[in-house]
């Protein structure tokens, strides 16, 4: 668990399920800052929140909301190979042939490029369009966004086929 969990803080750890914990007991690891007493009270801080604020369900219902565009946006555009998500984490294949999974790459920098000038930004992955919004999104905004994304691909589609 990572960059949420501390909310800028520096701060990770391992989580693990209780039948796979003993493989972890007899691996011995240290680091400069390990425990750093900041940290970890900004990773209490930022736990105690998402439970409070219960942001697991919400993201898990943001994921379910998602899911369902992007299931739309595949049916629709023969560049979409598969679409993920879990959660807030989302990602769009983009393949030239849908049989092949030949990746798209040209596209993937397409899509971004044309979401970009339209106000959208992610890091950029070649041919999976890769998204982590933050969990707090709200609904309208993450359609607002998967409706830039279409945009861009429709465009793709008709420019690079």
């Amino acid at each position: 668990i990572g960059k949420g969990f501390g909310n800028g803080f520096p701060v990770t750890c391992v989580a693990v399920r209780e039948a796979h914990k003993e493989s972890f007991e007899k691996i011995s690891a240290s680091s400069s800052y390990g425990g750093n007493p900041m940290a970890c009270a900004a990773a209490l801080a930022s736990t105690e929140v998402i439970q409070q604020e219960n942001l697991l369900e919400y993201c898990t219902a943001l994921g379910e909301h998602c899911s369902k565009i992007l299931e739309q946006m595949k049916e629709r555009h023969p560049i979409i190979g598969d679409v993920r998500c879990k959660g807030a984490l989302m990602g769009i294949e983009l393949v030239k042939d849908r049989e092949t999974k030949e990746p798209f790459n040209e596209a993937g920098e397409f899509v971004y490029q044309h979401a970009f000038r339209n106000g959208l930004a992610w890091i950029p992955a070649g041919h999976i369009l890769r998204m982590s919004p933050p969990i707090v999104m709200d609904f309208d905004t993450a359609a607002k966004a998967l409706e830039i994304i279409e945009e861009a691909i429709a465009a793709a589609e008709k420019t690079l086929m």
